[in-house]
Order: C-alpha cells, then sequence, then structure tokens
C-alpha cells in the first residue's frame, strides 16, 4: 500500500472497540522473557531454506519450495491486516502479497505469471522504533492486534480481496532488491488478521492463517542474533517457547459425502528450546515410501518434503473448514486353546471399524507397563472400512510360549486417519501436549512414538532421552520428552515423530492368559429322557447365553448360543464350576443372571459328555465342572417348547328328569400333552334352575358358589385326568344347557386350544300348556330360517323368539303369535336376517294368556360370511348397524357431509357387531370409515 493509500484509508477509519485478538505471534503468548519467533530463511548453511524450508522467502530464490508457503484464507471482500517485525536487525525488508489467479483452492503453487499475481505490499523500517506501519512493537501490540480492527495494538498495513473469488494469498518477504536476505533473521513479532465487514465495523475472523512446513526460532541470548541457549535443562527459561506455542491441524475425512469436513487437533510444546526448528503434519510421518512401522519412525536429518497438512495458529474456520462426523470401532478379544497336536493357547483381536485405521496391540508378557525385550507388538494398517482380525501365536518376542493362566496385558488401540507430527530440530522438548478439538469433546489425545531408530547411549548430556524408546499403544499427553543443554542432545539435527489419531479408540485387558474353552451343543430334545440322551437339533434361538460360573455364584466367562445350537466358553481358567443356560445377558466379575429359557420353552436334561446319560436332574444347570489344564467338549443341554392339550367332557346322569329329581353332573379334564400344565382351572356355566347339593373332586377346589362355577385344578402332569362331579336338584322343567371350558393361566399357549369346551343337554319333564314336538333351525345365505311345531296347545298366547352368543345373555329378537287352543300339530317359522356373525344360540319362551311361560330347548347356528365388514341399511333411518368376524381389530368414525366427526371408536369392540343410534340426525349424506392396520373402507350413507 503507498503512502497516499494508506493516509486515505486512515481518514475513512472508525474505531470499533471489541473483545477480538490479532492472529499471529500473540496467539503463542505476550510474555517477554519467552521468544516463538518466526524464521525467515537465507542461503547460507545449516540455517539456510535447503535445510529449514522457504516459509516467506521470495519465490524466484533458487531451491524454492512453493508448498512451504505462510497463507492466509480470505473470503470475497473481506480485508486482511498485517504487521511483521524484523527483531532488532538493520535495513529494510520488502513484505508482499500474492495470490494465484488460475486457483482457488488452499495451497496453490504458481510461481511465474497470472499464477503468481501481486497484490500489495509495504517497505518496512526497522528503525520505526515505536511500531510504525506494519510492525508491532512488542508481543502485547501483536497479540491486541490492528487498531483498525481492535481499537488499540498497533497501525496494521492491509489489503483486500477483490479478486472475485475467495482464495488464499501467500506472503513473501525480501531485502530491498526482492532477492532472499542471505544470513536469514528471525521475525519475533507479527499478526495476519483477516476481517469482514467496512472501515468502523469490522469483524475478525479467526482460523484462516496457515502453513505445511513452519520455520521457527528461540533460544537465543538476542532476538537478532543466531547463538543457540539453553539456561535450564528440563525447565521452561527465558529464551523458550511460550506456554501457547503450537499449532491446530485439520485432517481430511475423505471418507465422507461433505467436500470439506475434518477431524481438528491442537498439538503444543509448551517451555520447549529449538534454536531453529521446522513443524509439519501428514499421514506417514518422517517418511512415505516404505511400511507404516518403518515410515512412522523417527529418523537422522530432515524430511522437509513429506509435509501435508496444514498447521493453523488457531482453529480453523468452520465455516470453511467443518466438522466431520465421529468414527467407530468395535474390538473383541478372543484367547483359545491351539488344535492338537499344536500345544499352548493363541488369540484373535476381531475389529470392525467404520473408517480406514491403524491398529497397534501391545501383548505386556510381564504386565509393567512398557515395551521390552520379551514383549510382542502386533501391528495392521486397514485402508478400508469393515471386520477384521489380527492373529498372535500365544508366544513372547523370543518365541516362548506362554502358558495357560500367565497374566498379560493386552492394549490395542485403535488410530483412524493417523495424524503425525515430524519435528525436525527441536533441542529441548518438555513434553508434546496433542488435544482433540472437533468432533467430539475438548480433551487431551492419547500420543504414540518409536524412536527406536535413534541413538540413546553416547550422548550430551547423557539423560537426553526422558521417554520410553517406543509406545505404540499410547500415553496421555503431554509426554514424550527429552532434554537439553545447548545445540546438542538426542534431538539434534534429528526428525523426532510423534503421532496421535484424528480419532481412537483405545482396549485395554488385563487377566490370565486363560485359553482353555467349554464347548457344547443345546439341542431341542422333543422325547427328553424317555431315550436316556440328551440330544436332537440344535437349536435356533437369538440372546441365548451359556454362562460359567464358580462357587460364589459369579460370572467367570460366557459364550453366546449360535443359531445352531453350537456354543463356546472362552477364557475359562482350571477349577470347578457350573454351567447354566439363560436368556439373561451376564456381566463378567457380577452375579449370575437367572435362569429364563426362551418363552414357552421348558428344560429336558443336561449331560457332560458325549452318548448317553444325563446328570439325574432336569434344571439346565451342569454342576461340578472341574478344569484341569485342558478344554471340555460336549457340555450339552436339551431343551424343547412347552406342549400341553387341556380336553375336558361333560356328562349327565339323566337326560330326562322329572322335577325334583337329583341328577349328576361328570366333568373330566385331562393333559394330553407332553408337557406339565401348570395354574388349570375350569368354569363351570350352571344356569338358573338347578340347585346345587353336593359335589366331590379327585383333585384341586371348586367353589359352586361362584359365577361361574370355579374349578381350580392346579398342576396337571403330562396324560394326568382329574374329575369333578356335582349334583343338582331339578327345579324347573325348563331345558337346560349346561357348558364348561377350560383353560391355563400361565398365558403359554396349548398344542390344541379347540377341545377346551364341552356342554351337556337336559330336558326336564312337567306338565306343559305346550306339547313341544320339534324345534330347528338352519342357515338359508345370510339368514337363519327358524322351524318350531307343537302337538296341541292350551291358552297359548306367543311365541318370543330369543338370541344369544354364549348362552347367558338373551336378546329377544322377535315374536310370532300363537295359534291359541288346538289338538292338532302346528307348525311355525320365523327368518332371522341378521344374525350375529360366528356362533347364534336360539331359543322359544311361550307365553300363556295368563302370563304364564314355557321355554324350548336351545338349538345352535353358526352363520360365518364371506366379507369382512358389512354397513346397512342404506338409506337409515334410527339406527346403522355395523357387522364384521373380526371387528375388534377395527376403529370407525362417522361424519356428516363437512367432514366433522359425529361418532367413533378406538376400535377393541369384544363384540361382532355394533349398533349406531341414529334417530337425531338430520337428513342428508354421511360417511363411515373403517381402518384397522392394513385396510380402509369408506361407506356413503343416506339418511331419509
Amino acid at each position: 500500500m503507498g503512502k497516499a493509500s494508506l493516509i486515505l484509508f486512515l481518514l475513512f477509519l472508525v474505531v470499533k472497540i471489541d473483545e477480538s485478538h490479532a492472529e499471529g505471534s500473540g496467539d503463542w503468548g505476550t510474555a517477554t522473557n519467552r521468544q516463538s519467533m518466526l524464521w525467515v530463511p537465507g542461503n547460507q548453511a545449516v540455517s539456510g531454506l535447503t535445510v529449514r524450508g522457504s516459509m516467506m522467502v521470495p519465490s524466484g530464490t533458487p531451491g524454492y519450495n512453493a508448498g512451504h508457503r505462510l497463507y492466509v484464507y480470505v473470503k470475497q471482500g473481506e480485508t486482511v491486516f498485517w504487521g511483521f517485525r524484523r527483531s532488532g536487525s538493520t535495513g529494510n525488508i520488502r513484505v508482499r502479497w500474492f495470490y494465484d489467479a488460475t486457483s482457488s483452492g488452499f495451497f496453490p503453487q504458481g510461481t511465474t505469471g497470472t499464477s503468481r499475481s501481486f497484490h500489495g505490499g509495504y517497505e518496512i523500517n526497522p528503525s520505526d522504533a515505536g511500531g510504525g506501519f506494519g510492525r508491532p512493537a512488542d508481543g502485547l501490540a501483536a497479540h491486541t492486534g490492528p487498531t483498525q480492527v481492535t481499537g488499540t495494538g498497533y497501525t496494521g498495513l492491509s489489503f483486500i480481496n477483490d479478486t472475485g473469488a475467495d482464495r488464499a494469498f501467500w506472503v513473501e518477504i525480501s531485502g530491498t532488491d526482492d532477492l532472499i536476505i542471505p544470513s536469514g533473521f528471525n521475525i519475533n513479532f507479527w499478526d495476519i488478521t483477516a476481517a469482514s465487514g467496512t472501515p468502523g465495523n469490522y469483524t475478525e475472523q479467526k482460523g484462516r492463517v496457515y502453513s505445511r512446513y513452519w520455520s521457527t526460532s528461540n533460544s537465543r541470548s538476542n532476538a537478532a542474533q543466531n547463538n543457540l541457549m539453553i539456561q535450564n535443562k528440563g525447565q521452561a527459561d527465558a529464551y523458550s517457547f511460550h506456554q501457547d506455542f503450537g499449532f491446530y491441524v485439520p485432517i481430511d475425512n475423505t471418507y465422507t459425502a461433505a467436500t470439506n469436513d475434518y477431524f481438528v487437533k491442537r498439538i503444543k510444546f509448551d517451555g520447549s528450546s529449538g534454536g531453529w526448528t521446522n513443524f509439519f503434519a501428514n499421514q506417514d510421518g518422517p517418511r512415505n515410501h516404505l511400511s507404516f512401522e518403518e515410515n512412522r519412525k523417527s529418523i537422522a536429518g530432515t524430511s522437509s518434503n513429506n509435509y501435508q497438512y496444514p498447521l493453523f495458529i488457531n482453529d480453523p474456520d468452520p465455516s470453511i473448514w467443518a466438522s466431520t462426523t465421529p468414527p467407530s470401532a468395535v474390538l473383541d478379544i478372543i484367547y483359545s486353546e491351539k488344535a492338537a497336536p499344536a500345544t499352548g493357547g493363541e488369540a484373535n483381536v476381531n475389529i470392525n471399524i467404520s473408517l480406514p485405521a491403524i491398529v497397534d496391540i501391545l501383548i505386556d508378557i510381564n504386565g509393567n507397563g512398557e515395551f521390552d525385550n520379551t514383549d510382542v507388538i502386533l501391528s495392521a494398517i486397514y485402508e478400508s472400512p469393515g471386520n477384521y482380525t489380527i492373529y498372535w501365536n500365544g508366544e513372547d518376542a523370543n518365541g516362548v510360549e506362554l502358558p495357560s493362566g500367565g497374566e498379560v496385558n493386552f492394549i490395542a488401540s485403535v488410530a483412524f486417519f493417523p495424524v503425525h507430527f515430524p519435528i525436525f530440530d527441536l533441542e529441548q522438548n518438555l513434553g508434546i501436549e496433542v488435544t482433540n478439538i472437533r468432533p467430539g469433546d475438548v480433551a487431551n489425545d492419547f500420543i504414540f512414538w518409536d524412536d527406536s531408530n535413534i541413538p540413546r547411549t553416547g550422548l550430551t548430556p547423557s539423560d537426553s532421552p526422558q521417554s520410553i524408546a517406543v509406545n505404540v499403544t499410547g500415553v496421555e499427553s503431554p509426554e514424550h520428552i527429552w532434554w537439553a543443554t545447548g545445540d546438542n542432545g538426542f534431538s539434534n539435527n534429528i526428525t523426532i515423530n510423534t503421532w496421535t489419531a484424528s480419532f481412537y479408540r483405545v482396549v485395554q485387558r488385563t487377566s490370565g492368559f486363560t485359553f482353555l474353552s467349554i464347548s457344547g451343543n443345546v439341542y431341542e430334545d422333543l422325547n427328553a429322557l424317555t431315550d436316556n440322551r440328551v440330544n436332537g437339533t440344535g437349536v435356533n434361538i437369538p440372546d441365548f447365553y451359556a454362562v460359567l460360573i464358580d462357587g460364589a455364584n459369579n460370572v467367570v466367562s460366557f459364550g453366546t448360543i449360535q443359531n445352531d445350537g453350537t456354543y463356546v466358553i472362552n477364557d475359562v481358567p482350571n477349577g470347578t464350576f457350573s454351567i447354566m443356560i439363560t436368556t439373561q445377558l451376564p456381566t463378567i466379575g457380577q452375579l449370575a443372571p437367572d435362569l429364563v429359557l426362551p418363552l414357552y420353552y421348558e428344560n429336558t436334561g443336561e449331560n457332560l459328555g458325549s452318548g448317553e446319560g444325563s446328570d439325574g436332574l432336569a434344571n439346565s444347570i451342569l454342576p461340578n465342572i472341574v478344569v484341569n489344564n485342558a478344554s471340555l467338549t460336549d457340555a450339552n443341554f436339551g431343551i424343547r417348547p412347552i406342549e400341553y392339550d387341556l380336553v375336558v367332557t361333560k356328562d349327565v346322569s339323566a337326560l330326562k328328569p322329572n322335577v325334583g329329581d337329583e341328577i349328576n353332573f361328570t366333568i373330566t379334564v385331562s393333559n394330553q400333552g407332553y408337557s406339565i400344565a401348570r395354574e388349570v382351572f375350569l368354569n363351570e356355566n350352571m344356569p338358573v334352575g338347578y340347585q346345587y347339593v353336593s359335589h366331590v373332586a379327585s383333585q384341586g377346589i371348586y367353589d359352586p358358589f361362584s359365577d361361574p362355577g370355579l374349578w381350580n385344578i392346579g398342576t396337571l402332569e403330562s396324560w394326568q385326568t382329574v374329575t369333578l362331579t356335582i349334583t343338582v336338584e331339578v327345579l324347573e322343567s325348563t331345558d337346560y344347557f349346561n357348558s364348561v371350558v377350560t383353560y391355563s393361566a400361565t398365558g403359554i399357549p396349548e398344542t390344541n386350544d379347540q377341545n377346551n369346551y364341552a356342554d351337556a343337554d337336559t330336558e326336564p319333564i312337567s306338565a306343559l300348556p305346550v306339547d313341544w314336538l320339534s324345534f330347528d333351525g338352519k342357515l338359508l345365505q345370510e339368514s337363519v330360517h327358524l322351524h318350531w311345531s307343537t302337538a296341541k296347545e292350551r291358552y297359548s298366547d306367543h311365541f318370543l323368539i330369543q338370541r344369544s352368543q354364549d348362552i347367558q345373555m338373551w336378546v329377544n329378537i322377535g315374536e310370532v303369535q300363537a295359534h291359541g287352543f288346538t289338538d292338532q300339530v302346528t307348525n311355525y317359522e320365523w327368518l332371522d336376517t341378521s344374525p350375529s356373525i360366528g356362533v347364534n344360540y336360539y331359543r322359544l319362551t311361550q307365553f300363556d294368556l295368563d302370563s304364564s311361560y314355557s321355554k324350548s330347548k336351545v338349538i345352535r347356528v353358526d352363520f360365518h360370511p364371506t366379507w369382512d365388514v358389512k354397513v346397512y341399511p342404506n338409506p337409515f333411518m334410527e339406527y346403522i348397524f355395523i357387522k364384521g368376524k373380526d371387528l375388534k381389530l377395527f376403529s370407525w368414525t362417522l361424519s356428516d357431509y363437512s367432514g366433522r366427526i359425529l361418532q367413533n371408536s378406538s376400535g377393541n369392540s369384544p363384540v361382532n357387531e355394533v349398533r349406531l343410534e341414529t334417530g337425531k340426525l338430520h337428513s342428508g349424506l354421511y360417511f363411515l370409515k373403517l381402518q384397522n392396520g392394513t385396510e380402509t373402507f369408506i361407506y356413503k350413507l343416506k339418511k331419509n
């Protein structure tokens, strides 16, 4: 920006004061007794760009690497304010900003022509002691930011993105001749602030400044000098990095549909000292051309071309670098005995991952929590989601077979999208803290390293490495520490690598290496132990478990019963145990669950060992299982579906007794299934007209005075029969229809529930005003035709026709005038045009002229229509009738022509016919809608 343009800009400035802060060195800290400087490399030896990278050097410099640029990402119309302070040196520096007109990506590479377009710059004079334009006076000024945005701090230079697109701009710093400054130099205070809005109303936009290869400098006795100084070995000092020195790293999740969604990590190096140090991040480590285990090892020398991910000063702007969805991982470690003739145990780690991942497993043989000469490390990389298995042969690193019961510490870590942080020439590191920023909770991550290639002896100082050589199973950061006293030590001219995962899961298991097992079968054993064998076809029942229990009734281990009835219980130690089967999920180390068999199943026996036999008690438990250094097989159980069948009969001692006689009803109930029937009851529907005298029950308790009479039978063994005899006195000469129903209250369905009903009829004899000859009925299409005849009649007035569905509640449905007086045979008939769906019982009541009466016998006519639902009449007047075979499954609504609901039902009607009273409705059109789970019926009805 020229001087005139700057003055014009200041004339429009209206200060806006808020709590924003700049983006630059101030994010690392403002303490004056610390150094967190940028190093602009020169072209001389160890401090030059061939070793320290090309960050901010001019593009035309020989050996220049455009991948090392320092960028700011700017949306169209936004303004960038900036300032750089060359530390204590003489001579002006020229700061220039460029963009690539051919690219709007995050890492434009152009170096010439339209791919390197100049977009503003300024020449800064180090003699501007007070912090002139574009030159923050100190760390606090850089932290506070440009006055144009924050109202205080320093006066920033600026440029506007008026290129027509959102894009990245990069900065190049040179001498006034536009060439590289040969000696290189430090920038101790700097700021790059992107802001939206207009003068006087700017809003800072954080998370826009980044580079893929940072070149830094600190531990200088004088910020303008290059001599390295570490004052306190193992401690932060006046020249170390600030407490918040570090970077934010977005890792692209390429397995989602979103174009730009990321995992975001923060890495910090509080109080560390480095002389000249380079920071970068990638998915491989210092190298990318070997196996993943070798690529991630720390190496001697630099790795300046293996940069990949950008390192940000702040959390990358989520409007550009959005959060991704967290992945998932499930690990299951299974010990097992090797198949003969091999000896010893082995293990399989079964893995399910939703994203590509690296899995590292430490088998800590001696349980000291560290990798040593006997421990085993298993590693694998999976480049796509799926199910995988890692195998361990049960031997230590020296090939020695581990015995059963030997305690091992088994740690498996799953690293999704591993992110590596190679650091070149960081002399002293007091701990690397890696924090998960998003997605998920903000928390310290586990970090990993492999320094096995780096010498750990003969160093100055001798105690330089403070962390173990290899940690591939993770330790919560901050860790990975090394010391130095100057330009020396463990990391001098070394690229030390530390990695974590974009997202990770850790499974740790410390237990005895108990690889013995118990296997067996659960059979559907229909004949139980009639053949003295537990056998049959393997059951296929989900959520069914075989559980190993110790003497304190605690769960030791368990196995899921597979869909062929087989099961395997792994991790079985030596000792004496019991095995049970249950549908309740067990928890290892907790009390055994209840023994719950699958619904409607019963146990039929258990046996350990092949061939005939059982343990003598059918209770789904195998006791006293002794394990002694060998796996067991054929721990078998039998179960079968519960099948009982209740059958009832009812007989009467006299079909035509005289009024006043005592007669006996004999009721038998038997169980004709192979299972025990429990909670068996019988309802005795004795009608009025009999007077109870006495009873005898072969089992259970009968209550004759309940309504209906209740016989509590209790338990019926397979093929057992019980009897109830009831003695009654006949009080009237009316014909009687007596029924009984038997059932089990357990809720377990019967094999056949069509034989639970029985009845007995009696026709008591007495002088009657009508001699009945016959009474019968038959179904004619959808009506029931009733016919009866009398031999003679005396004072007969009329016949009342009655209908019932349960012989308890009777409804008057018609009336026929009688002949009166006659000695001739008289025939009568009547047509029931609306019979009930299902069973219809009919009887006649004959009334004399003096209102005395007598009743006919009861007859039965069944009506099973071919239609599902019937609505009538149409047109209607006083009523609408709804009939249906399964009307209880329907809900209905009656609405008028405007859609207003007049009547409704929620379903579950216990009858198959509903009568709607419609007498108060006005004439017009109405709609009746019936619905069940799958069907809808709509009827258009008219009232006259």
